[in-house]
């Protein structure tokens, strides 16, 4: 009963262990040297559990398969600790050197004692230094057995120095998992040095491996919050810097014509823009979102100015009762933009920019729509360049990376524009509006 609860401990183990690692390397990059070394760690632990289990599925008399299974089998369970031990160090050098710098001098040490360790097991095979497989008595520990064990135990110690020494750059999640896989074995190896029948150093390792594993997926979820957050900064970077000039340039000729016809106006329109400049900065370069109120001032203004610009061929409508909400800035500006510039001023006789708000209960919505010349919705390159489209796109992905919102955009040839933004209620805006 014991050997088969011993053989299925083993199978288990080695089960495990080829699962973890072969998702480590098919899952993460496989030039990562972590990676390689964590499935070294995986591949020689269930090497040890299956080289462990045969001395538990065979009985002495041994016949000659039985036998060499056997011989094997121990001389696998032998050899497997040495580079586990080693690729455990290559792991933490490797972890720990993407935070700070570490010394490769730790694998001398490690390297010396592995050579000789593994000269130690070849030379079992004849002389049972470490072990002997008899065909009538089975497996028998040899003399010097116990060196077979010290030296695992110091290469394992080692590690855990490794371990304590750097522990200020692990989380507490990540010197947790450290600190299992080098108590845990330990502990194993005590009780199996003391009583021989119970295999438990395979199970210990493989529990370790494990909590291991665990941190490996924490550290890997963390890195792409961490990017896919690097990522979004960079795409609305990268949106802004396409939207500013955009505004700034209109603004900017706007107020040359200006001179030319009515420098009043112009000085007028001059200091509206100074005043734009210090009140709204802040908008044009945020990632969070801001208040309604804000965009809406800074949407104003720009219509405004361009009011100054286009004269009575564009009016501009306000209808927005309501405001007590957020979202991404140069958004609203951004479509009140494309409205003038690629629909009221492509019309000989301009038209009307209309900006409306309003709460369907279910989100805040924002409706930007004008009665220009407007586009094919099926036509990619609306207006003949396809800038409309991009700040639409731009628009569109920064409000469902900023507050989870939607953009719809409808339009016919000759029938105007309507941009509609749409924001989901926060779970207390629902029961707000509930009431």
């Amino acid at each position: 009963m014991l050997n088969q609860l011993n053989m299925a401990l083993d199978a288990y183990s080695a089960l495990l262990c080829v699962v973890l690692g072969a998702y480590v390397l098919v899952s993460g990059d496989r030039r990562d040297r972590a990676n390689r070394c964590f499935a070294g760690i995986c591949a020689c632990n269930a090497a040890m559990a299956l080289g462990d289990l045969t001395a538990w599925a065979f009985a002495a008399p041994l016949g000659t398969a039985e036998h060499a299974a056997m011989l094997a089998g121990t001389f696998l369970f032998y050899a497997a600790p040495a580079p586990l031990f080693l690729c455990f160090t290559g792991y933490i050098v490797a972890f720990l050197s993407k935070r700070t710098a570490v010394t490769r001098d730790y694998f001398r040490l490690s390297v010396v004692l592995f050579s000789l360790y593994m000269a130690g097991c070849v030379a079992s095979l004849f002389n049972g230094m470490f072990f002997s497989v008899d065909a009538a008595t089975g497996y028998v520990r040899g003399p010097l057995f116990w060196l077979a064990q010290v030296v695992p135990v110091i290469l394992h110690l080692r590690n855990a120095w490794i371990v304590v020494r750097h522990r200020s750059c692990l989380t507490r999640k990540e010197l947790a998992g450290f600190a299992s896989y080098i108590a845990l074995p330990i502990a194993a190896e005590v009780v199996q040095v003391a009583w021989y029948g119970v295999a438990l150093m395979n199970t210990a390792v493989a529990l370790a491996i494990l909590l291991v594993f665990l941190s490996i997926q924490s550290e890997r979820k963390a890195l792409l919050a961490q990017r896919e957050q690097e990522l979004a900064e960079a795409r609305s970077d990268i949106m802004l810097s396409q939207i500013q000039p955009h505004f700034l340039y209109n603004t900017l000729a706007a107020i040359r014509e200006l001179c030319a016809s009515d420098p009043a106006e112009a000085a007028r329109a001059v200091g509206d823009f100074s005043l734009f400049l210090r009140e709204n900065m802040a908008s044009l370069t945020s990632k969070k979102p801001i208040p309604f109120e804000r965009e809406l001032r800074h949407t104003a203004t720009y219509l405004s100015l361009e009011e100054r610009r286009f004269g009575s061929r564009l009016r501009v409508e306000f209808d927005v009762p309501h405001r007590d909400f957020e979202l991404p800035p140069l958004t609203v500006q951004a479509l009140a933009e494309n409205a003038v510039r690629h629909g009221v001023s492509a019309r000989e006789e301009g038209g009307c920019v209309r900006i409306a708000s309003l709460d369907d209960g279910q989100a805040h919505v924002v409706i930007v729509s004008d009665d220009g010349v407007g586009f094919d919705e099926h036509v990619l390159a609306g207006s003949g360049d396809g800038r409309a489209h991009i700040g639409i796109q731009n628009v569109r992905v920064r409000l469902a990376e900023g507050c989870r919102g939607t953009l719809e955009v409808t339009s016919a040839p000759g029938a105007g524009t309507t941009a509609t933004i749409r924001i989901p209620h926060a779970p207390g805006d629902r029961e707000g509006a509930r009431l």
